[in-house]
């Protein structure tokens, strides 16, 4: 229900990376149901958010009451944005992180490591001829007034949109019905497999 709490949607500034890691992990530990990734305490922000903020700034936004407590990223054509990401992002990545044994029994954090150093598949390109843009959004559970996230989701995709692209889409992991109803309660539907689409992942779109 709506509360009297005032919450400011602004852009992402680079000044932000640290508050954005931090409350990404936050939101991530609460998923997973306590704290996680000791070791490598960069790895999800990294693995979750660190190639939107750091190739695509121009399509990220973040929530604030006393501090971030949410963001909605995005990039308006994930194409050139992934070309970006092997440029840069990943081998930055791969010189960061070690690439570990590859085995049934790895941790989340070593998933996520050995996932920089894995080829990625693209997208099928009907797919993103329909839906062309990439997000990420989140919000912390701290925050009770649905109407904020759909304000900042709408953020997002008016840039979006003001911008060129006709549709964006997400993943969510199939077991995460935290982030599966919040994407549905924002005008996304989950949409049929196609090759090429991510093993372990969900895929939701909507029109713009």
């Amino acid at each position: 229900m709506p509360t009297s709490k005032v919450y400011t949607i602004r852009p992402y500034f680079a000044k932000d990376e640290a508050s954005v890691y931090k409350i990404c992990k936050e939101m991530y530990d609460d998923e997973m149901d306590g704290d996680s990734m000791s070791y490598q305490p960069d790895i999800i922000g990294d693995s979750l958010v660190g190639g939107l903020l750091t190739l695509s700034p121009d399509y990220c936004f973040v929530l604030e009451d006393e501090g971030i407590c949410g963001y909605a990223l995005g990039t308006v054509d994930v194409k050139p944005f992934c070309t970006k990401c092997k440029v840069s992002w990943i081998p930055a990545m791969r010189e960061k992180y070690i690439k570990p044994e590859a085995s049934k029994d790895l941790s989340d954090e070593q998933k996520m490591m050995l996932s920089f150093h894995e080829e990625q598949q693209g997208l099928p390109e009907n797919f993103l001829a329909t839906f062309p843009s990439l997000i990420k959004v989140d919000v912390h559970s701290k925050v009770t007034d649905p109407s904020v996230a759909k304000s900042m989701m709408g953020c997002l995709l008016s840039s979006l949109k003001a911008n060129g692209s006709r549709g964006a889409f997400c993943e969510v992991k199939p077991n995460d019905q935290r982030g599966l109803e919040f994407y549905r309660k924002l005008g996304f539907l989950e949409l049929a497999k196609m090759e090429g689409f991510p093993k372990e992942m969900l895929v939701l779109g909507r029109n713009l």
